[in-house]
């Protein structure tokens, strides 16, 4: 819900500066007619109440009128579009649907197992995406001893922190489930991520040796194979990367935590 406002709000904000522009109003306009499969135009002055005929050359000496009366078309449809626009916003406002939630929440503990709540609680929905998203799907063997907080055993230092800030900021996760591409591959990213407001599944790679050339390439070719699969980086492919030189950078995914998966923080 607070996504779609802040896009009606964008959409308000672009309507806005559009009406700022278009706000030009005088009482002289160039009209046309059509007369017999012709069309004709004549300056009107509403002020003196006269309507002059133009010729088709005389359009020229009045081409700012042309495009004042044009903008004038323009400023009317904005205002009906900004009007419209902020009442939705204001609408939408005022829908809270943790209301609903809150019918099936205070039912007696008794009722609930009764009851199928048209909006799932966010214990029920976080539940059953661990059911839908498995972890441990990559069948390549694990070296070395290293694990999370929650006692997954992962490849390297970086997954392990990567998975602790997840778990520090109570974001559902799961460690290389699988998913299917487009083409049919089977593909195990480093994370599957639960954002708990907008119930999206994001999912996050790790490119832990970004300075070596093939690599690189590897991991191009895999995030393009995402993209074919409509997995957008930004969006609900997030990544973070290192080189040997240059570690991982924990500012950096804490500010993508927060700015893409859990705002609240």
């Amino acid at each position: 819900m607070k996504e779609i406002i802040r896009k009606i709000d964008i959409k308000l904000e672009e309507v806005n500066n559009l009406l700022r522009i278009s706000n030009n109003i005088a009482d002289i306009h160039i009209q046309s007619s059509m007369n017999r499969g012709y069309e004709q135009f004549y300056c009107v002055d509403r002020a003196r109440n006269t309507r002059k005929y133009l010729k088709i050359s005389d359009l020229v000496k009045y081409s700012g009128l042309i495009q004042r009366d044009y903008d004038i078309k323009v400023n009317k449809k904005l205002v009906k579009m900004q009007k419209k626009l902020a009442r939705i916003a204001k609408d939408l406002r005022e829908i809270d649907l943790s209301e609903i939630k809150a019918i099936y929440n205070k039912q007696a503990k008794a009722k609930k197992p009764y009851i199928t709540p048209i909006i799932p609680s966010d214990e029920d929905f976080i539940a059953r995406w661990y059911e839908e998203n498995k972890g441990a799907q990559n069948t390549f063997p694990i070296e070395g001893n290293i694990y999370t907080e929650r006692g997954e055993h992962v490849r390297s230092k970086s997954e392990k922190i990567l998975a602790d800030l997840f778990y520090k900021y109570d974001i559902p996760y799961v460690y290389e489930p699988k998913i299917k591409m487009n083409n049919g591959h089977m593909a195990c990213p480093d994370f599957a991520l639960l954002n708990k407001e907008t119930r999206q599944t994001i999912y996050w790679e790790h490119l832990g040796l970004i300075n070596q050339d093939e690599y690189a390439v590897k991991n191009l070719e895999k995030l393009h194979e995402y993209e074919e699969s409509s997995l957008i980086l930004g969006e609900n492919l997030l990544i973070s990367m290192e080189s040997t030189k240059n570690g991982l950078n924990t500012k950096l995914v804490e500010m993508q935590i927060k700015k893409k998966i859990n705002k609240s923080l």
